[in-house]
C-alpha cells in the first residue's frame, strides 16, 4: 500500500523496498532500528542525507530519545526524505529556467516576477524585504543556495 507523508505519496514499491531495508537493519527482530543506522539504511535505499538532517528527523520520531525508531517512524522519515529530494529537484528545475544566462545566478528582477506570480497576498514591500534578505550582498543576483533558502522559508 502507498504511503502519504506531508502530502507526498510514496508508491507501494518504494514502501516495500524501505520495509525490506528496515528488516535488514533490525538485526534482532525487535521491530526497531538504532537511530545511528538511519544513514546507512538510507544509503541502502540509494538516498544521501546530511548527518544533521538525519539527527533532526530522527528526533521527530524518537520523541523519548531512546535511540531507536520503529518501522512506522522509519517509513515516515523515508517519505520525508523522498519529498525533500523531490522538492529540491523541483526548485533546481525552476532555478535553471530563471537562470537565463546559465551563470548559476538569477537576476533579482526575475525573482521579483516569480514572487509576484506565486504570492497573491505579497505586497511590493514584502517582496522587497524578501529580496533584500536573500540578496544579502546587494549584487542584484541570487545563487541557488540563496534561492533555496528563500523558497523554503516559512
Amino acid at each position: 500500500m502507498a504511503l502519504v507523508v506531508d502530502e507526498f505519496t510514496v508508491p507501494e514499491d518504494k514502501v516495500n523496498s524501505a520495509k525490506d531495508v528496515f528488516k535488514k537493519f533490525d538485526k534482532k527482530g525487535q521491530g526497531r532500528i538504532s537511530t545511528m543506522d538511519l544513514g546507512p539504511a538510507f544509503k541502502a535505499l540509494n538516498l544521501n542525507a546530511k548527518a544533521d538532517q538525519l539527527k533532526e528527523w530522527a528526533d521527530l520520531v524518537d520523541e523519548e530519545a531512546t535511540g531507536f525508531i520503529n518501522q512506522d517512524g522509519f517509513l515516515t522519515l523515508f517519505g520525508k526524505k523522498l519529498k525533500y529530494d523531490q522538492d529540491e529537484r523541483d526548485l533546481r528545475d525552476a532555478f535553471r529556467i530563471l537562470d537565463k544566462k546559465k551563470t548559476g545566478e538569477i537576476d533579482v528582477e526575475d525573482l521579483r516576477w516569480l514572487l509576484k506570480s506565486l504570492g497573491d497576498d505579497l505586497t511590493e514591500e514584502d517582496i522587497d524585504d524578501m529580496i533584500r534578505e536573500t540578496d544579502t550582498d546587494g549584487s542584484g543576483f541570487v545563487d541557488f543556495d540563496e534561492f533555496y533558502k528563500l523558497m523554503n522559508s516559512e
